[in-house]
């Protein structure tokens, strides 16, 4: 594997952790981020008996991350730093899923299988501006599961991570100097930063402007909402819903600009160290 590899495990091992068995994963009982079904399945093709994941061996963690993920997202073909960030998300979410993220970032046919139209579209794109759109890609699917009020503040950490030492990655690759590097990994932070102070104060905004037409409105009518005309009504709630929408979208933009925040400052501060 080439040299990315071992750093893009690294950061694996980290996010993933030891066993866990939370009864609302839908992949049951993971150890290092393998499940149990992923398990059985791989000592059956060695024909070995079946055993809990949490008795896994450091060989067969190390066997299964390389034939069933990084060798099936095509890893050593991938430029530096989309490679990881495709890795880690067919690691969290699937294969087929960690491509499409890729695929679809790309602009390419997203039918879950990397194949030459994809290593070649990834070949030519810019790699910090394609690993930055995957990740995005990857909130916003990861926000529209059901589980995300109980995973969301990890996974939100974790892709942050995940963009950050990616985009490090392809700007060594791009020939940044060492200098120069942790000076771009913080320019990336701040804007993040800045991101994410616009965005809470729109959302501090948006909730005031609700609760103000929610106020307004039931002083206007007497305190009582069915004073109103039936069309008035519609467009005085209608508005007050979307405001509150928009607040909730506001608050979830703003903490995803402060895990980048962090994110990058951390990474920059480790390759300053």
């Amino acid at each position: 594997m080439k040299s990315t590899y071992a750093r893009a495990m690294k950061g694996i091992r980290i996010s993933e952790g030891g066993y866990v068995n939370h009864p609302r994963d839908p992949g049951g009982a993971t150890n290092y981020g393998i499940t149990q079904a992923v398990y059985d399945d791989f000592r059956k093709r060695k024909g070995m008996s079946q055993q809990s994941v949490r008795l896994i061996s450091e060989a067969e963690v190390n066997e299964i991350y390389k034939t069933q993920y990084a060798d099936k997202v095509r890893y050593d073909e991938l430029p530096a730093g989309i490679d990881y960030a495709t890795l880690d998300g067919a690691v969290n979410s699937g294969v087929s899923r960690g491509a499409k993220w890729l695929q679809a970032a790309l602009g390419v046919s997203s039918d879950g299988k990397i194949g030459s139209q994809t290593i070649s579209a990834a070949a030519k794109a810019d790699a910090i501006a394609t690993v930055k759109s995957m990740c995005a890609k990857r909130m916003s699917f990861l926000r529209g599961l059901s589980i995300f009020s109980t995973f969301g503040k990890g996974w939100t950490s974790r892709v942050a991570r995940v963009e950050a030492e990616s985009v490090s990655m392809a700007m060594e690759a791009r020939g940044i100097s060492k200098a120069s590097l942790p000076i771009a990994l913080n320019t990336e932070s701040r804007r993040a930063s800045e991101d994410s102070a616009v965005a809470k104060g729109g959302a501090t905004a948006s909730a005031t402007g609700a609760a103000g037409g929610a106020t307004g409105t039931t002083a206007a009518s007497g305190g009582d909402w069915s004073n109103l005309a039936g069309v008035e009504s519609i467009l005085l709630i209608g508005a007050t819903v979307g405001l509150i929408v928009l607040a909730v979208y506001l608050i979830n933009r703003s903490r995803v600009q402060r895990e980048r925040a962090a994110a990058y400052a951390a990474v920059a501060a480790g390759v300053s160290a």
